[in-house]
């Protein structure tokens, strides 16, 4: 094992251990359901059938705090977009629980989408861990972004994890259309989330995968969305933002927006 690997569980073990502390520490307080969702966010975060490659992701990704501060509660009924091999698919099915509903759309076959056959295996790994890890509570959409089998207003929360630029810097008029599809599966007040790497204005944001919050906050006041939460919870202001995403000293560690939008 790697020292790179050690030091990746050495920390996630910290994290839990900090999980569990602040929830005892809410417990018996009026703040007991943030205790309860910070041990079920713990208990998610080390469950043993986790993909290994999603615990390495977890220090950069801060999946707990994000999910508190998106306001996650069992029975809410979620959508992640374009959900890859599933990083918050999983942890999405542990804490909305039976009474929760999760689904996890990827692009079908014969769509035009970039990496697609990048897709189709991160796809496919999502459905095998569907199946070890028994997430009955998700269903696997391999469908249009514009034609999803989820019911008109029965959704809390959709996700778009560092996808939306893609949309955005084919056509901002694309990601406009693509939204109100979107926000027609949403209940009235239902919420949005957006995980996008930051850019800056004046640079080819397309190649660098990448787009500014303002495009992100103009894009929600196009669609008369709420801005209800900015977060700076995933800055990195080491980034050096004309680096392509991708760039392996960044290790995929961006400086990122997350933005909390209600309808």
């Amino acid at each position: 094992m790697s020292a790179f690997t050690l030091s990746a569980i050495a920390n996630r073990l910290i994290r839990f251990a900090g999980l569990c502390l602040s929830a005892l520490l809410l417990l018996g307080s009026p703040a007991s359901t943030k205790a309860q969702t910070a041990y079920a966010i713990a208990d998610a975060l080390a469950d043993s059938t986790r993909d290994v490659n999603h615990l390495l992701r977890d220090d950069a990704r801060r999946p707990a705090e994000v999910i508190q501060f998106l306001g996650l509660t069992p029975g809410m009924r979620v959508l992640d977009l374009y959900a890859a091999d599933g990083y918050y698919t999983y942890l999405l099915s542990r804490l909305v629980g039976d009474s929760g509903q999760v689904y996890a759309q990827n692009p079908p076959a014969g769509s035009n989408v970039e990496d697609i056959r990048q897709m189709y295996s991160l796809a496919d790994a999502l459905d095998e861990r569907i199946e070890l890890a028994d997430l009955t509570n998700v269903t696997h959409l391999r469908e249009s972004f514009f034609e999803l089998s989820i019911a008109p207003a029965s959704l809390d929360l959709i996700m778009l994890v560092q996808i939306l630029h893609d949309f955005y810097n084919t056509d901002p008029d694309y990601a406009a259309a693509l939204l109100a599809q979107l926000l027609t599966y949403l209940k009235p007040d239902g919420l949005v989330a957006i995980i996008d790497h930051a850019g800056d204005a004046g640079q080819d944001n397309a190649r660098l995968h990448r787009m500014s919050r303002q495009q992100a906050l103009d894009l929600a006041a196009r669609l008369n969305l709420r801005v209800v939460g900015d977060s700076d919870l995933l800055a990195n202001p080491r980034d050096r933002r004309r680096r392509p995403v991708f760039d392996p000293m960044l290790g995929r560690n961006t400086d990122r927006f997350l933005l909390k939008l209600q309808k």
